[in-house]
């Protein structure tokens, strides 16, 4: 069972329970209204109490932020899941290309979220899984997974305050610039199905790069989005004529033999520490192609 645990200091003597718990453990309402709810979701001094309590010093205050998870069932496809990271609060792994994130129309069990679950299950860690943003189906790399809604929470506004960040490497067709930025706006294509345009009424979005290595045929760049439209680099490196190679959708015909885009790079803060953590995956299909268009 995954308890927060608190001990009150002579700051919080005579301090509402309610109140410690938003400006010291920093809890929404929403989600101290649900500890209330929950069998022993709050001790004290392990006894359940109610949040109008008047706290002491050195009180023993224990949160049950854990949630029931589903019964596990038996799933008739099991790929294997590379762990990246994983802590009481999240779990980091690689989602290769082709893997479908989410399940969606005609793909279930053969998804990273599904496979994930079953994973933990399986291990007897079974815990309900929030994505902290996704990656399309062709891209490859680094995925993140609260496993609580608190945890989720706290990963979520780290992302839009851009404490959680991740970084891509892209293989594009032609010799890009040295540097740059792109800021042209997104939005659904109304005549095509999971497609995106660049238009001047869509939603504002930022993309920023740096060439590692580039000649007359590739470039390979690290990638940062500010922001997170569907397809993002995809439409925005096609929008400066350099497609990404692999590209089906927004790109040119070429031999690549997956999508080259890869989320390489994540860093956050501990969601309940604030340590900082950095985190790396490699995918050798992608290294050896780039290999290969180093050498032309």
């Amino acid at each position: 069972m995954r308890t927060l645990q608190y001990i009150a200091t002579k700051d919080d003597d005579h301090m509402r329970l309610s109140h410690l718990l938003q400006i010291r453990l920093q809890l929404t309402r929403k989600q101290i209204s649900r500890l209330k709810f929950r069998q022993n979701g709050i001790l004290v001094n392990h006894q359940p109490q109610k949040t109008d309590y008047i706290v002491h010093e050195q009180d023993l205050i224990q949160l049950a932020i854990d949630q029931e998870c589903s019964p596990m069932e038996d799933i008739p496809m099991c790929f294997p899941i590379i762990i990246l990271y994983e802590t009481q609060d999240l779990i980091v792994v690689h989602k290769p290309s082709g893997l479908a994130f989410h399940p969606s129309p005609g793909h279930y069990y053969d998804t990273l979220s599904i496979q994930v679950d079953h994973l933990l299950k399986m291990e007897g860690r079974g815990t309900p899984l929030y994505a902290i943003g996704r990656l399309d189906k062709d891209t490859s790399g680094i995925a993140v997974f609260a496993k609580h809604t608190i945890a989720a929470q706290r990963l979520h506004q780290q992302r839009e305050i851009g404490i959680l960040q991740k970084e891509y490497l892209a293989l594009v067709h032609g010799n890009t610039d040295e540097e740059g930025t792109i800021t042209a706006s997104i939005r659904k294509k109304t005549d095509q199905l999971n497609r995106m345009e660049i238009h001047p009424q869509g939603k504002k979005a930022k993309t920023s790069y740096q060439k590692q290595f580039g000649n007359a045929q590739y470039s390979l760049l690290k990638v940062r989005i500010h922001s997170g439209r569907t397809h993002q680099i995809r439409i925005h490196m096609n929008s400066i004529h350099h497609p990404i190679a692999g590209d089906c959708f927004y790109g040119i015909a070429d031999h690549a033999p997956r999508l080259c885009l890869h989320a390489y790079q994540l860093s956050f803060q501990d969601p309940f520490t604030s340590e900082p953590v950095i985190l790396q995956d490699d995918d050798e299909t992608l290294n050896s192609y780039v290999r290969k268009c180093i050498a032309q």
